[in-house]
């Protein structure tokens, strides 16, 4: 039986994948042959949001956006952290953080559990690869250190990327005093890099995924003990690669063949060269189409997670009083336009374009329903604060409640474009901005050739228009659009970007 809490503000559930196509959820593609009954009955009860956008395809950027509400390139965590190019690598200790707001300011208990990628605590630096292990990081000489419990949460602490999860210490302790031997066999590789998959053979109960979510009810128990209601923040390690599935979701695809993206086939023709740090010796659809039943799998597995959430919000009575909001950080590419893997370096919508679904409480909005509004990862943030009563945000916010919408109130002042940002990954840095408007997408690459694509009649990007006079009326509105959005949203790039193509449009 549930406490209920006194004040009339919802409960608030914060679902988080890492590198989630959203072609993996049958309300975006009705044809996806991955399996996630649980997420389309949310989607069926809640509100999809068919142009979401990440604001950063990697995840320490895109997930400082949620929480700071800012665009990267404020917040200055442009990089993964302690990577070149990150300006900071410990997510700092502000009064904005989504944390500090929902707790100071709206009396909320919040909690966090799952990968966090936002600081890595107490380390010794000769664990960091090549010459990154000589830097004298100020973070780490300032004693600055940002984990969850660090700025405000409840919760667990798991420092660093994480690597799927698998080698933290909690969870290896959880494994032990649960009786559990976690079995990791049948691993595939070969299609990029050091990228690979797994099978679970023991129980699901040694995933941890299962560990994760457990957590989460862990924590939740504890709130509904409160009078004051609580914000939940899970976020998942998957289907991110390593792509390690348990063998009961990992039997529904394997004798089920999977046809070839469609856009897998790019002779690369008019497309930047950068693309190509990221593209895989492998062009056999043969190679790839193995990982791709390992990431359906997993995707799978968080899928029946997620269900467990439900199932046990329902059992304690407060389903009808949470607000549930379902995302990813980032897309991944797995293969598209001839061999692409990972993400970064390219601005194709398998890896900016992201799942995102809201659940009201109840008298929240009507269900059901997708809507086309151009949003964005900073939104979230302000979306989580509004619900918790907060209207008013911090002064350099990029992002707008999504409220609202999800309400059904009609919006006349909505933004019309929608801008993702790339400054690098990994010891690669490259200054990109995408920016979605309408049927268009342009994307500035700095130091390399400019794309375009009229997504009505290439969904698929295949064809890059930047030199078609027939869309030259069409680039200068998308560029000056973007360069209005830019100093909208104090884009520091804008200087550079003015010089080095509004010379072209005669600005």
């Amino acid at each position: 039986m549930s406490t209920k809490h006194i004040s009339n503000k919802p409960n608030i559930v914060f679902i988080v994948t890492d590198q989630q196509r959203r072609d993996t959820l049958s309300c975006y593609d009705a044809d996806t042959l991955c399996q996630t009954p649980n997420l389309d009955r949310l989607a069926a009860e809640g509100v999809v949001f068919d142009n979401a956008y990440a604001s950063f395809p990697v995840c320490t950027p895109a997930r400082a956006s949620m929480q700071t509400g800012m665009y990267p390139f404020k917040h200055g965590m442009q990089n993964n952290t302690y990577s070149p190019g990150c300006l900071v690598n410990e997510l700092p200790q502000t009064d904005y953080l989504l944390s500090r707001q929902l707790k100071e300011r709206a009396g909320y208990s919040v909690g966090h559990t799952g990968k966090w990628h936002l600081g890595q605590g107490p380390t010794d630096r000769d664990l960091f690869e090549r010459n990154l292990k000589y830097i004298e990081f100020p973070d780490m000489a300032a004693g600055n250190r940002s984990l969850p419990t660090d700025v405000g949460y409840e919760g667990d602490n798991f420092p660093g990327h994480g690597g799927g999860g698998w080698d933290y210490a909690q969870f290896r302790k959880y494994l032990v005093e649960q009786g559990l031997e976690l079995k990791i066999e049948n691993r595939i590789s070969g299609h990029y890099g050091g990228h690979f998959g797994a099978e679970v053979t023991s129980p699901v109960e040694t995933t941890v995924e299962h560990y994760i979510t457990d957590r989460a009810m862990i924590h939740m128990d504890h709130f509904l003990e409160r009078e004051e209601p609580f914000m939940m923040a899970i976020h998942y390690w998957g289907p991110h690669e390593p792509y390690i599935a348990p063998t009961d979701t990992l039997d529904l695809y394997r004798n089920v063949r999977i046809p070839p993206w469609r856009n897998f086939k790019d002779d690369g023709n008019a497309k930047p060269t950068i693309h190509n740090v990221k593209r895989s010796l492998v062009q056999e659809w043969e190679t790839f189409e193995p990982f791709v039943k390992h990431y359906y799998a997993v995707m799978t597995h968080i899928d029946r997670q997620v269900g467990r959430i439900v199932q046990y919000l329902q059992d304690k009575g407060v389903y009808d009083d949470t607000v549930i909001m379902f995302c990813a950080d980032h897309g991944e590419s797995l293969g598209i336009h001839g061999g692409l893997c990972d993400k970064g370096f390219f601005m194709y919508d398998e890896t900016c374009r992201i799942p995102l679904i809201v659940k009201p409480a109840a008298g929240g909005g009507e269900g059901g329903r997708k809507v086309e509004h151009m949003v964005g990862t900073c939104d979230l943030y302000a979306t989580l604060l509004c619900y918790a009563g907060i209207s008013e945000l911090h002064h350099g916010a990029d992002g707008r409640s999504l409220e609202p919408i999800v309400r059904g109130e009609p919006v006349a002042d909505w933004p019309d474009a929608v801008v993702t940002e790339f400054t690098g990954l990994g010891s690669l840095l490259c200054s990109q901005r995408m920016i979605r408007m309408g049927n268009y997408k342009y994307v500035f690459n700095g130091g390399d050739i400019d794309e375009l694509y009229d997504l009505k009649c290439d969904p698929y990007e295949m064809h890059n228009r930047i030199q078609d006079e027939e869309y030259a009326e069409v680039l200068r509105c998308m560029r000056l659009r973007l360069a209005d959005w830019m100093e909208e949203h104090q884009d520091h790039l804008v200087v550079e970007y003015r010089l080095l193509r509004l010379r072209d449009v005669g600005v």
